[in-house]
């Protein structure tokens, strides 16, 4: 999908004109793709918080 730096949204394929942005009229650049170690990380971390949850409730649950 397009991108307008300008104006910070993407655009639809449908509002292309020429290449430009059909808001501010800048020229649009295709936009970048999320690394994979980001989303590595990301899952990584997640991971970990369900994990740190579950021991906090476990120890909750023992010294209730």
């Amino acid at each position: 999908m397009p991108w307008c730096d300008d104006c910070d949204v993407m655009v639809d394929e449908d509002d292309l004109e020429e290449g430009k942005c059909p808001t501010c009229g800048a020229d649009l650049h295709a936009r970048r793709p999320i690394p994979w170690t980001f989303k590595l990380m990301i899952g990584v971390t997640a991971i970990y918080l369900v994990w740190r949850a579950y021991q906090g409730i476990g120890w909750l649950i023992h010294h209730a």
